[in-house]
């Protein structure tokens, strides 16, 4: 069974908050945005990539674009978090704000760590922090989005600061890495996806083997380089199908296919139905039956 795999709502997605109270098992899944939570109450096991974790009170997690994960409930108990899901966009656009998130988050390496139990002092700033931004959500003030962009800095921050002293403490505790190579090569795809990528021109741009960036991505995002190209490829194929009256054959090219039969039959893969007939679903408002049909079609990550 292939892990379920969730995409940002909509093109105007910035970023939601929550609070989850998890009583069961959540299965594996992942999805093209990024998700934060943090633990206030209850226990339990999370998995990121196949890494086991227990999350308690003060635990921390980032979950980067694409990492499956699932948690682990002993039954009869629960786990109250707050969970954070920030539209990909926002961490890849070239202003100011898109480059410090740049910086803050894409200096973790995802091959050492990317949860923490963070200490108390840290831990009550982040819970503070995290019920601000959850009542701000909530709300409709006047300067909404800044205020939520402004605390959402200052919690990376506050994380940020806190990863570096750990690392420092603990760094011969942490396996070796594959460097910043991971998300240069990621930031390049997620920007370029349109055109004609492949491996060896990666490969070329980035002076690194062919297998070493097929290996970065399977072990960082635990899916393969064309699964992540694809995927990209195919939602935004969605989102003109959905927004546009641009002609199928010409989405095709738009979104990175050289050839108008490999994207219908990729597509139809994923999907479930034909570009044509996804088209038509949505323009007789039938999202239900576009989900049914999605759950029956789950796209294979390798």
């Amino acid at each position: 069974m292939f892990p379920l795999h969730f995409t940002e709502k909509d093109s105007n997605f910035f970023f939601e908050i929550s609070i989850h109270k998890i009583k069961g098992n959540v299965r594996p899944h992942g999805h093209s945005f990024l998700e934060l939570h943090y633990v206030f109450e209850g226990q339990g096991i999370e998995t990121i990539n196949g890494i086991k974790h227990i999350m308690k009170p003060g635990t921390f997690a980032v979950i980067f674009p694409y990492q499956v994960h699932e948690m682990h409930i002993k039954e009869g108990s629960k786990l109250l978090l707050y969970n954070l899901c920030l539209s990909t966009k926002a961490l890849f656009d070239q202003d100011e704000y898109g480059l410090v998130m740049n910086k803050l988050l894409f200096d973790i390496d995802l091959n050492a760590r990317t949860i923490y139990d963070i200490n108390p002092d840290t831990s009550g700033k982040v819970f503070s922090l995290l019920s601000e931004m959850h009542g701000e959500f909530k709300e409709d003030k006047v300067w909404k989005n800044f205020m939520l962009k402004a605390k959402l800095i200052e919690l990376f921050i506050l994380f940020d600061r806190y990863r570096r002293t750990f690392v420092s403490k603990d760094s011969e505790n942490l396996p070796d890495t594959m460097g910043n190579d991971t998300w240069s090569i990621i930031h390049y795809v997620y920007k370029n996806w349109n055109t004609n990528i492949t491996l060896k021109s990666l490969s070329k741009l980035f002076y690194l083997s062919e297998p070493y960036i097929s290996t970065t991505f399977k072990q960082c995002l635990g899916i393969s380089f064309h699964a992540f190209l694809r995927d990209l490829r195919i939602e935004n194929a969605c989102s003109l199908l959905t927004s546009s009256k641009i002609s199928v054959t010409d989405i095709a090219y738009e979104v990175g296919y050289l050839s108008y039969s490999t994207f219908v039959r990729v597509f139809r893969a994923c999907k479930g139905v034909s570009p044509v007939t996804y088209r038509r679903l949505i323009k007789e408002n039938r999202h239900e039956d576009l989900k049914e049909i999605s759950k029956k079609t789950e796209c294979e990550k390798d």
